[in-house]
């Protein structure tokens, strides 16, 4: 959380850049509203102390209404009403980029074709649809970027930088290491990893 205070200095920067225009960003790039730590929504009040989870809800409807009832006039208190059960129902799952994910994929993947746009459609096919595949998404890319990370750091690179680190460093043998005993490295492995040559140490 102390990350997004950083990135975003006041309610103002954050309530520009979780905006209806950045829907197009959002779209683009849906790997990195997975995976870019971000808050969730009922977190932001702790930092703010302004109601930025409906604020931010409360922005993102607007922007539908614009595109959808473009020349009709919007009921004001229908929609903050609407946000605040918005925030109250999906505030402790849904992260910043997912809410923004979501009121753009709206329109063309979520909205009730049967009926009329409304509020309520809203926030009961980001339960209904919408959060259970994002749920899904998030943990599989995070599923997968935990078994990258998990090769990386098991894989050769990783040992040669603890051989280099554990013996190379401190004088001692690498020949020594359960790691040698145990290992099948060649000699001139052995060389880069005293060296360093060649391994990015």
């Amino acid at each position: 959380m102390e990350a997004i205070k950083t990135i975003y200095p006041s309610e103002q920067h954050l309530v520009a850049f979780f905006a209806p225009c950045k829907w197009a960003g959002a779209l683009a790039n849906p790997d990195k509203c997975t995976l870019y730590p971000n808050a969730k929504l009922s977190l932001l009040d702790e930092y703010y102390m302004t109601g930025m989870g409906k604020v931010l809800v409360i922005n993102n409807m607007l922007g539908l209404f614009s595109l959808i009832r473009p020349n009709e006039p919007v009921n004001r208190h229908a929609v903050e009403e609407t946000a605040k059960l918005f925030v109250g129902k999906y505030g402790k799952t849904l992260s910043l980029f997912g809410l923004l994910y979501y009121f753009a994929n709206y329109i063309t993947d979520y909205k009730n074709s049967y009926g009329q746009f409304d509020l309520m459609d809203v926030l009961q096919q980001c339960g209904k649809a919408f959060m259970p595949w994002w749920t899904a998404r998030v943990t599989q890319e995070k599923r997968r970027e935990d078994e990258e990370t998990a090769f990386e750091e098991t894989g050769f690179a990783a040992l040669c930088k603890n051989l280099r680190r554990e013996y190379v460093a401190k004088g001692r043998d690498i020949r020594t290491s359960n790691i040698c005993r145990l290992g099948d490295f060649t000699e001139e492995e052995l060389h880069f990893i005293e060296s360093g040559e060649e391994m990015g140490f």
